[in-house]
This record gives C-alpha cells, sequence and structure tokens, in this order.
C-alpha cells in the first residue's frame, strides 16, 4: 500500500511538473491581446471562506495599454498548496506588499493572468524589467501585428499537392541519389504563395527591420539547389500557389510555413515526415 502511495505521488508531482512546461509569448504580442498591462503593487490579499482560493487586489501605479485606467484591480488565484493540500512544481503567489508587472486578459468573465507561460512576473531582486521589455510596453500601442510575418507550422497547401507528386513521379525521372528538400514557404494575406526558397545555409538579411517589438524573420532570398532533385522539389513546390490563410488574433496576417520534400527507397518523390 505504501509503495501504491508513493507511485500515485511520483506520478501526480510529474504531471503537474509538466503542466507548466510552456513557451513564454513575446512580450509585445502578449502586450497586444491583453486588456491592461500595468505595474502595480498588490494591497490586500482576502482568501474565500474554504481559503482555496483568494482575492489580490492591485493598486495600479502605471498603466501601458491605452483604454479605461483604473485605480485598482483584483484578481482570483488559487491558494497556496499548505492550503489546498496540493503542492507542485507550477506553484506560485502574490503575496501582499508585491509589486508586480502584470499582462492582464478577460477569460471566462473575469480579468485573470498568469505567472507561467506569461511574461507578468514580481519586480524583484530575481525579476527585473529588461530593457527589451520595456521599450515593447513604452511603445506597445504602436504595434501593427498586419506589418509583420508570423510562423504557421501547421499551415497545408490548398493547390492539390498529391495530384502533383503523382504527375512527376509517373515520369520515371531517375533520380537516383539521395534527395531531400526543405523549402521555406511565404504565404500574404489571402493565402497566395508570394515567395518559395531552399532552406538557406547562410545568415540572411531582416524582412523588417524592428528594433522595439523583436518581431523580426529573416528574408526567404534564393538558395541554388545542391542536386537534380532539389530542382524537381522546387519545380513542385512552386505549382503549391494556393494555401490557408491565417490570422493573429482575428486579423489576415501573411505567413511562413516549411515543407521539405525527400525520395523514398523505390525512388518516388514524397514529403518528408
Amino acid at each position: 500500500m505504501k509503495q501504491l502511495m508513493l507511485l500515485l505521488s511520483i506520478l501526480n508531482f510529474a504531471f503537474y511538473g509538466f503542466a507548466c512546461d510552456c513557451d513564454v509569448p513575446k512580450p509585445a504580442l502578449e502586450f497586444y491581446e491583453s486588456d491592461y498591462v500595468f505595474e502595480g503593487e498588490a494591497v490586500s490579499k482576502i482568501y474565500s471562506a474554504d481559503s482555496l482560493t483568494y482575492t489580490v487586489k492591485f493598486e495600479v501605479f502605471k498603466h501601458y495599454k491605452l483604454g479605461d485606467n483604473p485605480d485598482f484591480l483584483s484578481y482570483k488565484l488559487t491558494a497556496e498548496g499548505e492550503f489546498t493540500g496540493h503542492f507542485t512544481s507550477c506553484d506560485w503567489n502574490v503575496e501582499l506588499g508585491e509589486y508586480w508587472l502584470v499582462y492582464s486578459k478577460e477569460a471566462g468573465g473575469e480579468q485573470k493572468f498568469s505567472f507561467y507561460c506569461s511574461n507578468s512576473k514580481p519586480v524583484n531582486g530575481n525579476y527585473k524589467i529588461s530593457n527589451a521589455e520595456q521599450k515593447v510596453l513604452n511603445n506597445g500601442n504602436a504595434l501593427d501585428i498586419s506589418k509583420y510575418r508570423y510562423h504557421y507550422y501547421q499551415a497545408k497547401p490548398i493547390t492539390n499537392l498529391d495530384s502533383i507528386l503523382s504527375k512527376y513521379n509517373s515520369k520515371n525521372l531517375n533520380l537516383k541519389q539521395k534527395g531531400f528538400a526543405p523549402f521555406w514557404i511565404d504565404v500574404d494575406k489571402q493565402g497566395n504563395l508570394t515567395e518559395i526558397n531552399l532552406a538557406p545555409r547562410e545568415k540572411l538579411e531582416t524582412e523588417v527591420v524592428d528594433t522595439i517589438f523583436g518581431l523580426n524573420l529573416p528574408k526567404n532570398q534564393y538558395s541554388e539547389p545542391r542536386s537534380d532533385f532539389q530542382s524537381v522539389a522546387f519545380e513542385i513546390v512552386k505549382a503549391l500557389v494556393k494555401w490557408e490563410s491565417y490570422q493573429q488574433y482575428a486579423i489576415p496576417v501573411k505567413y511562413r510555413t516549411y515543407l521539405a520534400l525527400a525520395l523514398d527507397e523505390k525512388g518516388n518523390i514524397v514529403i518528408y515526415k
């Protein structure tokens, strides 16, 4: 029985340990999607009757987002493990008197923020607002996301790739060398192919010069095919003229996706997975 309980405890810890393992968004994008971005001090912390949650109230000293500017904002948070009986590696809390930078967004009918998976943080000896983030905070209201290109890794072509591959494979091109052809594919706001090139080996110029928001992508510049197979693969991917459209925050944006073709053991051109 003791061994079973120990196993359950380990599994429980492992589950919660991975639950907060996530990427922190770029400050510019979190700023854009937030309702409030502010610096403030926790001036009250009141636990619920069952002590499972608490409400923390911040006195706001500096608002960064344009809009209404309340002097106080309150948030309902999960109480510490000593009250809930659950201790995990993802635990965090706000202490009375702490000074925080908060990125706050409405969810489920109330304003919420988090420490993990967010740029929200207590501003103290352990966590500071970097110079780069301060630039974003000072200029965030001027961000125009339509200027930038975004990664859309799951993008699919609307043009039928299978039929194109079938046509080329029926030609018996005798591409005997081992083949691999990775491509960068740029698509506009309407889903039209605008640029396609083999993934470059050299360092490239920046597509949009941005010294504030950190949303730069390198230019999609021509890279010479290094084999007969790559030349054929280039022709195939170039024929994928129509792709899915993509939106960021309900706004159509241009994006970059990736596709690689390879030769299988029979010498057929296939999508590399």
